[in-house]
């Protein structure tokens, strides 16, 4: 009893370790390089 429920649950685990490390190395490094620098406004002089 109860092993019917582990291999769905392990699917579950390793797509969301899976998902997890790719939105790491790809979507925060965009994110950082698109909201870590304040944009510099032309200023008249």
């Amino acid at each position: 009893p109860g092993s019917e429920i582990q291999r769905p649950l392990a699917i579950v685990v390793i797509g969301g370790l899976i998902t997890a490390t790719a939105l790491t190395l790809m979507l925060l490094p965009i994110l950082y390089l698109r909201f870590a620098f304040p944009k510099r406004k032309v200023s008249d002089v």
